[in-house]
């Protein structure tokens, strides 16, 4: 999405590498669909976000799916069901329904009028969570999923874009008794311009 945003992504070794490489290819413009077409190399459990198909368009389907290595965490089905609510809340600029999915401390520091200019022209979709780790506190969810924007809130490393992959982690931690989407982890979210699939 753009840089307004704390989207970032957990800092692991051979992911890591994997989704550097991708996200130089797609610089290339090799393209990677709301973070790409999947290609995970060897790691199954890492994979790019799926391509649109033929007639499709970009961001893709705002449905949230699981890859395999996700779909086996014991949590999966409610941290799936929490980020369909978080990235539907964004796609319909439903500000209530988006804070019940985030921290309170989260949702305190972004009154409504900023959220509503933030995504005013956001839209989410090819949505992947490719792994669900363990935390101290939770989980960390690495995802990727693709936006698109106006240029104006376009990502301030990628000035004009109109389309942007995104490679991301979310920590996903228990507030109330319920889960909630924390900060990402700082310095290591990733993205690519697709501007010219649109």
């Amino acid at each position: 999405m753009n840089g307004r945003r704390s989207r970032t992504l957990l800092g692991w070794a051979l992911p890591a590498v994997v989704v550097l490489v991708l996200a130089g290819g797609i610089g290339a413009g090799l393209g990677i669909r709301e973070l790409g077409a999947r290609a995970g190399g060897d790691d199954p459990g890492v994979t790019a976000p799926q391509t649109v198909s033929p007639g499709g368009s970009l961001p893709g389907p705002s449905t949230v799916e699981l890859s395999q290595d996700a779909a086996a965490h014991p949590e999966a089905s409610r941290i799936q069901d929490l980020l369909q609510r978080h990235f539907n809340a964004i796609n319909n600029r439903d500000y209530a329904a988006w804070t019940s999915t985030v921290v309170a401390r989260r949702s305190a520091e972004m009154a409504e009028p900023q959220w509503q200019r933030d995504y005013a022209s956001s839209r989410d979709g090819g949505i992947l969570v490719n792994r669900i780790e363990p935390s101290r506190d939770g989980a960390v969810v690495l995802l990727a999923f693709t936006s698109t924007q106006e240029p104006a809130f376009a990502p301030a490393n990628l000035p004009d874009s109109r389309c942007t992959r995104w490679w991301v982690s979310y920590r996903v931690v228990s507030e109330r008794g319920q889960p909630r989407i924390d900060a990402g982890i700082k310095h290591t979210a990733l993205n690519a311009d697709c501007t010219d699939e649109l």
